[in-house]
């Protein structure tokens, strides 16, 4: 757990869910004749005032992870998350491109920014609760497999969470897509004299770990 993103001090019950996310779950079937598959991978939501690290935690979380993708909220369309279905100019034959989340199938798709994307949430309804994505167009119908664990990160309303909100308020967030997240972690940037201390200590040692570092690369070079 400590191992994941070290540079980040504290937060380590954010840390503890993103490995969960990372080791993933076990698919699951309904006791019923049918046997419908159901999801079995944990989503994960970091909500939190602006400079808290979410983005740092969910970029080593996609390196870390065998199969990750990370992609930024604000600059992500719809097909991108997706999959689109492009005609070839020349032969004239259709050919499926599959998104973020087809390409983490297996594993971690992590979302920054996911506040900047309100019109691409409802676009995740299947594929966080179904896990797969159907597409029905130009006579083309067919799904793709999305069975992947989404992290997403978000910065509340107006650059600070309140406390007298919900999540959805803070967010606004639709009531079907934040059900689907399994965790929800609140991330508030309060004022606390010994915990500054204790983290402008943390920064200081990895700067100065850092300069002994590139100083003994030099004396070894030399």
């Amino acid at each position: 757990m400590h191992s994941l993103c070290p540079s980040i001090y504290g937060q380590e019950l954010v840390k503890a869910g993103l490995v969960l996310a990372l080791f993933g779950g076990c698919q699951k079937f309904s006791d019923d004749a049918n046997k419908i598959p159901l999801r079995g991978d944990p989503h994960i939501l970091v909500v939190g005032d602006p400079g808290l690290g979410k983005s740092q935690l969910l970029q080593a979380l996609g390196n870390v992870a065998p199969r990750g993708v990370y992609v930024c909220g604000n600059t992500t369309t719809t097909a991108g998350l997706t999959v689109t279905l492009h005609k070839d100019g020349g032969t004239g034959d259709y050919a499926l491109e599959a998104g973020a989340l087809v390409l983490g199938d297996q594993g971690i798709c992590c979302i920054d920014e996911f506040d900047k994307m309100r019109q691409q949430h409802q676009a995740l309804l299947e594929a966080m609760e179904q896990q797969s994505i159907s597409i029905a167009k130009a006579g083309f119908v067919c799904s793709l497999p999305a069975r992947t664990a989404i992290v997403a990160a978000a910065n509340p309303v107006g650059g600070h969470y309140n406390k007298g909100k919900t999540v959805a308020e803070n967010i606004k967030m639709s009531s079907p897509l934040l059900s689907r997240f399994d965790l929800v972690f609140i991330l508030l940037d309060e004022a606390n004299e010994e915990r500054d201390k204790m983290l402008s200590e943390h920064v200081m040692s990895l700067h100065a770990s850092s300069a002994r570092r590139r100083s003994a690369a030099l004396a070894n070079a030399a």
